[in-house]
Formats: C-alpha cells, structure tokens, sequence
C-alpha cells in the first residue's frame, strides 16, 4: 500500500501548493493549538511544507527535522526553509533516536498502516514531559462522495478510520482531542476532483477502472444532490490531537 501511496504524492510535486485548500486551513489552526517554546521540533509528512511554514512563523529559532515518504514533495520543502534537516522515509519507521522536544505533523497520520503501535513507538523520540500535536483526517471525511460512489461506482474513498479509534491509541498520554468538520464549496465538481488530484491524496485501495458513463453520472448527480446556490460542497472531518508524554 505504502509504495502506491508515495507514487501518488510523487506526482503531486508540481500541483500541490495550488491544490491543497484544506490542508492548508488545517495546518494553521493546528500551529495554534501547539504550545511555545520549542527547540528541537520532528515533522512528520512534511510534504512541500505546507505546515513547516506554521511550524517556523511560531518557532522561528527552532531546529526542525522534516520527514516525508515522497523525495519530490521534500525538494519543494527544502526550497522554502534550507536550514532544516529533510530525511525521506516512511513515518512508520523513523530511522532517528530520541531527543525531540515536540512531535508534530499535519494531515499525515491517516495514512499510518498501523498507528496503535507505531504512533506510539514514534513517541517514544521525545524526551521526558516532551509534547506531540497532530492533525488527521478521520471517517466522515467526503460523505458525499461516498453516498455517490454507492450510486455511480465512481469516486471509491480511502477507508479513513474513525476519531474513536485515535481517541482509543491515545489512551495512557495527556492529551485533548477536538473533532472539526469543515465544508468547503467548489464551482464545479471538475474543480474539486482536479484539486484532491494535486494533492496527490488519491490512493483508496480500490480498483482503478471505472468507466465514463460512471463518472458522467457522478458529475450529473453531485450537484443534483447536494448542490447549493450553484457550487458543490466537500466535508472534511478532522481530528486535532495535542499533548504530552508523562
């Protein structure tokens, strides 16, 4: 799964600053919720850097090591902020020993094959009374998407696991949790299909083909269904997690 996950992001190297709407109104509310004082940051799916820009406008003295899985998106990153430390690797198996005072990543967690042991094995890099925050996209994310793949056979949705289930994996830390659904509105269903293209966020585990009058039929009844004043809304459902290790 991983493999195709990266290939994914991979492609994205050249569209993803232009694309990533929510991502970036996610990565902003989660630099606020962190707090002050850290010098010795680990990031987690860096990407092109959406988030490090939040992480070096709050902590602008900061050391930071970056970390993605996809080379090309850490080129972009590494353009924006060259004094950080990039190392591309899976977030899963962080090839780094302990001694980070904040762990942090955005949008990235959702895509852990196994997060209830290895979110906790990445913890284990902090030091004693260090602090995590972390921000992913839980189950409620596109439902309507959902409700028309069921319809069309078109537009399959990553099996995104529930905010219980993280809630669940945090048991023994202290942390807080808040859930927020966001609803962003787009011209068009094009637009929104060519914006989570250039996220590179498009692997679901589903089969690739589908056919055209699958996806007509899709375009035809997204707006028939849930559109509103002449635009087609998306929900996002995310889950913030911030806290410390005892």
């Amino acid at each position: 799964m991983k493999i195709h996950i990266k290939r994914s992001f991979d492609a994205s190297c050249s569209t993803y600053d232009s694309s990533c709407d929510i991502q970036r109104m996610v990565a902003a509310c989660l630099a606020e919720k962190l707090s002050s004082g850290h010098s010795n940051i680990l990031e987690i799916g860096t990407g092109t850097g959406v988030y490090t820009d939040e992480l070096h406008k709050k902590y602008p003295d900061a050391r930071t090591t970056c970390v993605d899985i996809s080379q090309p998106l850490l080129k972009e990153a590494m353009g924006k902020h060259p004094d950080n430390l990039y190392i591309c690797a899976d977030g899963e198996r962080l090839p780094l020993s302990c001694g980070f005072d904040l762990i942090t990543g955005s949008s990235t967690l959702q895509w852990f094959s196994n997060p209830a042991e290895s979110i906790p094995d990445m913890l284990k890099l902090l030091k004693p009374g260090g602090r995590f925050g972390f921000s992913i996209f839980a189950k409620g994310t596109f439902t309507e998407m959902a409700i028309l793949n069921k319809m069309t056979g078109f537009g399959s949705v990553y099996d995104l696991r529930s905010c219980d289930e993280y809630i669940e994996i945090m048991q023994g830390y202290d942390v807080e949790f808040e859930t927020k659904e966001y609803v962003l509105f787009y011209d068009s269903v094009k637009e929104f299909l060519q914006k989570q293209k250039g996220t590179g966020a498009t692997f679901t585990g589903a089969k690739k083909f589908t056919s055209k009058s699958s996806y007509q039929k899709f375009v035809e009844l997204y707006p028939e269904l849930f559109g509103e004043k002449g635009k087609i809304p998306v929900t996002y459902n995310i889950l913030y997690m911030h806290g410390r290790i005892r």
